[in-house]
C-alpha cells in the first residue's frame, strides 16, 4: 500500500498547503475575475470565500430517483483500500450506460468508511474512493457537470452498526445518489460522531 501511504502523505502536504495559501489566493482571484473559482489538487471546484452562491438545481423528481436507485449501484471496497476492482468496473459501466441515458439526472458520490482507523486517514481513504469512482464514470463518458460533488465522509455515515466483517464491508464504499441526497437532517441525526482523540497523524491502514 506504499502508493497509498504516499498520497495520504501528500494529501496532508496538501491540506497545509491550502491553510497557508488560501486566503491570499481567495483575495488575488476575486481581484482579477471577481468571483473567480478555483480547484483543489482533486480537480474539484473551489469557490473563494464570499462569493455568491450558485444557483441550487432542481430536485430530481421522485420517477427519477427510484429509476436510479433501482439501476446506479454503488461499489464496495476492500479493507485499506481505494482502487477499484474488475468487479467495480463491470458495476460502473453499467451505472454509465444508465447515468448517460439520463442525462437530466444530476447526482453525488460519497466515499465511506468503516469504524476501525483514525479518522484524518479515514476521511483520506474514503476521499479516494470517490474520486476514484468519480474519474471512472467520466472516462465512461459522463459529464463531470452532472457530479455534483465527489467527497469522503469517513466514518461518519454508516449503512450498519454492528462491529463485525459483514457490517464493515457494507460500510467500506462509494454511494452514488441523485440530487438531492435524501434524509439529510435524520442522517446527522444518527451520524456516528468519530473519537477525535486518534493516536496522532500517520501513513497507516485505516478502513
Amino acid at each position: 500500500m506504499s502508493s497509498l501511504n504516499a498520497r495520504f502523505a501528500f494529501f496532508i502536504i496538501a491540506v497545509s498547503a491550502v491553510l497557508c495559501f488560501s486566503q491570499e489566493n481567495s483575495r488575488q482571484g476575486a481581484s482579477a475575475t471577481g468571483v473567480a473559482a478555483g480547484r483543489d489538487e482533486a480537480g474539484r471546484v473551489v469557490q473563494p470565500v464570499g462569493a455568491s452562491s450558485v444557483a441550487l438545481l432542481p430536485p430530481t423528481s421522485p420517477d427519477q430517483r427510484q429509476a436510479f436507485r433501482d439501476n446506479v449501484k454503488d461499489l464496495y471496497f476492500g479493507f485499506n483500500r481505494g482502487d477499484l476492482t474488475d468487479d467495480d468496473k463491470a458495476t460502473l459501466k453499467k451505472d454509465a450506460e444508465w447515468l448517460k441515458a439520463h442525462p437530466d439526472v444530476a447526482f453525488t458520490i460519497e466515499g465511506d468508511a468503516d469504524e476501525r482507523g483514525d479518522v484524518v486517514y479515514n476521511v483520506f481513504l474514503s476521499d479516494q474512493r470517490a474520486l476514484e469512482t468519480r474519474d471512472a464514470l467520466v472516462k465512461l463518458g459522463v459529464p463531470e457537470s452532472r457530479i455534483l460533488y465527489a467527497t469522503g465522509w469517513g466514518k461518519l455515515y454508516p449503512v450498519c452498526n454492528e462491529s463485525n466483517e459483514s457490517c464493515w464491508s457494507q460500510n467500506r464504499r462509494s454511494h452514488l445518489a441523485p440530487w438531492p441526497p435524501e434524509d439529510l437532517s435524520k442522517r446527522a441525526e444518527t451520524a456516528s460522531i468519530p473519537d477525535f482523540g486518534f493516536y496522532g497523524l500517520h501513513t497507516g491502514s485505516g478502513e
